[in-house]
């Protein structure tokens, strides 16, 4: 890129950038071509401008290629917090509360009593459910699986957030830090019905599942299974692994 076209593709970017000022976080921009018809300039510019603004942090693009403006840096929640694993839900500048909260105790289902190394009779688990919203609208279903040994060592000051919660559930046996991620899976796909209606999905609608077993830093022993459904048009889902 020459150093005209850099510095004309800079003041696009500014001019963009000034108008994105005036938009909440996880706002959705317009069409590359409607962009381009508005600054009177050509796709190509637009999408020099866009990776500009992309690199500055303004604005993200999401797998499916749609552009949003991006939320602040202090807006990515951590899901584990576990050093080695780091894993981000960016909402995009959304601020999620817990709407409901249902805690209850029984036998786990077979594939999470299998995922926590329990056999068949083995004690009960916490599960611990909460709907979560943004702007009134349910955005993410989050479901713990503990057993009740560590669950006893949680307490609910310890869940005020959406991410104190996916940190807390699954603490370890002791202090912070004594569990870790061993186990991290997500995919795209329809949910239960039951987690759809949750969420006001349209049948056949695909979302967010993203899935962590922590295993004790000790022994080797997984104490919990934490399991999140997020609408994918209001959050971003990165990981990295150190």
């Amino acid at each position: 890129m020459t150093g005209d076209l850099g510095a004309a593709i800079g003041v696009l970017a500014d001019r963009i950038a000034a108008a994105l000022v005036h938009r909440e976080p996880g706002w959705r921009l317009p069409r590359r071509s409607a962009l381009a018809r508005r600054y009177n300039v050509g796709v190509p510019e637009i999408d020099a401008a866009i990776g500009e603004l992309i690199r500055r942090s303004l604005i993200r693009r999401l797998p499916d290629g749609q552009l949003y403006r991006a939320s602040q840096a202090e807006y990515l929640i951590p899901v584990e917090g576990i050093a080695g694993l780091r894993t981000r839900l960016d909402p995009m500048g959304g601020e999620i509360t817990c709407q409901a909260r249902h805690v209850s105790q029984r036998d786990a289902p077979r594939d999470v009593a299998w995922a926590l190394g329990a056999g068949a009779g083995a004690a009960p688990v916490r599960v611990v459910r909460c709907v979560w919203t943004s702007g009134g609208e349910p955005v993410a279903i989050s479901t713990a699986y503990v057993p009740d040994a560590v669950a006893k060592m949680v307490s609910d000051d310890d869940m005020r957030s959406f991410a104190d919660t996916l940190h807390a559930l699954p603490g370890g046996t002791a202090a912070p830090g004594s569990a870790y991620a061993a186990a991290v899976d997500m995919e795209l796909s329809p949910p239960q019905p039951s987690v759809a209606r949750s969420l006001r999905l349209v049948p056949g609608q695909s979302a967010i599942s993203v899935t962590i077993r922590f295993d004790d830093t000790a022994t080797r022993v997984p104490v919990g299974l934490s399991v999140v459904v997020l609408k994918p048009d209001r959050f971003r889902v990165v990981i990295e692994a150190s």
